[in-house]
């Protein structure tokens, strides 16, 4: 994986605030805003719930106008067609494809990275590799030959398996990837044994295991700790033309993930049924998955080594990502840098 250091970042940071979209003056900070906003009706959007469930928009003059994708990926298209200001989305390299072939979209808003502890992505594997020994990382070293069932390249899926591989020593080829796989296919085939390893978020991993379907053999994690999982995206021009609703979507979404987090971490029942309202689960299934609910960083920056080395990773070791975008025009930090500071001069939320 590419080692990028702390002097690396601060440089990299320093050029980035220098080729960033010129932002336009505004009259009026409180001006109201309408944001239509793309997301994926998960556990990760929890600070999105808690901040729209509490009024935090609405507090600060805005009004969110929903969009729900099953997968985040599934936005990008409205968002670069314009019909999207703002989405989620995970690091894919349909993402970095997108952002190199001129669409004109930075990453502004880290959306949960997968902690030591806090990975919310699974690595399951059928009963008979956990039979074999794949009970950990480690397990990976019998993936040679073994079926791995996935949905498509360039996913997070794809990522994790390839680098959960060569940790243990071995080469993507080594193993025999089964493409097209949803879950309503591939989790019976494991229960069957004709699926040896799925990458499975919560919480139907926990319900896959409690089916007998497999085992959860290690974590997201374990495997890449510390690897950004999603950002929030928008386009050059929201973030240069309505930069004071970019801070206000900034500093909701900020006080979102403290509660978030607070949580994940001592089961807050309120935050529980905001979610479950939003997911369509059960507080109890919520609440199961603790503290596993991918981590929300405090001030919304980026974990900007891990953006590059997964950029890296597709253009080097994939065909599927031809161009690379240039490091300093990645993320575009001035509006969760500035969200930041009004928070901590004064917190309209509390």
């Amino acid at each position: 994986m590419l080692k990028v250091t702390r002097r690396t970042f601060i440089a990299t940071s320093a050029v980035g605030a220098l080729h960033a979209p010129q932002v336009m003056a505004q009259t009026d900070f409180m001006e109201p805003a309408r944001i239509r906003m793309g997301f994926a009706p998960y556990i990760s959007a929890g600070p999105y719930y808690i901040a729209q469930a509490k009024g935090y928009f609405r507090k600060l003059n805005i009004e969110i106008v929903p969009t729900s994708h099953v997968d985040g990926s599934l936005s990008m298209p409205a968002l670069a067609a314009g019909e999207l200001d703002i989405t989620g989305a995970t690091l894919s390299a349909g993402l970095f494809n997108l952002m190199a072939k001129g669409a004109g979209l930075r990453l502004f808003f880290e959306r949960g990275r997968e902690a030591p502890g806090w990975g919310s992505n699974s690595i399951m594997v059928s009963n008979a590799m956990w039979e074999k020994g794949f009970r950990s990382l480690d397990g990976y070293k019998l993936a040679k030959g073994a079926k791995i069932g996935i949905s498509s390249r360039g996913s997070v899926a794809h990522y994790l398996h390839t680098v959960g591989l060569e940790r243990a020593g071995l080469k993507f080829d080594d193993a025999d990837w089964n493409w097209g796989m949803s879950p309503q296919v591939s989790l019976p085939l494991m229960q069957q044994n004709r699926i040896d390893i799925l990458n499975m978020p919560l919480p139907a991993a926990y319900a896959a295991q409690n089916r007998g379907v497999g085992k959860i053999a290690t974590w997201s994690d374990e495997i890449a700790p510390d690897f950004v999982l999603a950002c929030s995206v928008a386009s050059e021009k929201f973030l240069r033309e309505r930069h004071s609703a970019a801070v206000r979507f900034s500093m909701a979404i900020m006080q979102g993930n403290a509660e978030f987090m607070e949580a994940a971490r001592n089961g807050t029942p309120e935050i529980l049924k905001i979610m479950a309202e939003g997911t369509g689960l059960t507080p109890e299934v919520i609440n199961s998955t603790r503290p596993r609910w991918t981590f929300m960083s405090a001030d919304g920056l980026p974990n900007m080594p891990s953006i590059v080395a997964q950029q890296r990773f597709w253009h080097e070791k994939t065909d599927l990502l031809q161009r690379m975008v240039p490091e300093n025009q990645l993320f575009d930090d001035r509006a969760v840098r500035e969200a930041r500071k009004r928070l901590d001069d004064k917190n309209p939320f509390i």
